[in-house]
């Protein structure tokens, strides 16, 4: 079995990091409820507002080396 390290640029960290605005009602969303990472380097978020109850989802896609 092989060891694959990969590494993210700082700007991917930093969006992977950074709390996001809901689509629906504009309030500040902190953490998402779920995460998962996808074929390709694609990181999908899905969150639920606090303030209006509406889900969303984001995607981050990192640029592996």
């Amino acid at each position: 079995m092989q060891l694959h390290c990969a590494s993210a640029s700082f700007s991917a960290i930093r969006s992977f990091a950074a709390p996001v605005r809901c689509p629906h009602c504009d309030d500040w969303m902190v953490a998402p409820f779920m995460s998962e990472f996808v074929e390709s380097g694609e990181i999908r978020h899905y969150w639920e507002c606090d303030a209006c109850g509406e889900n969303s989802c984001t995607s981050i896609q990192l640029e592996l080396d």
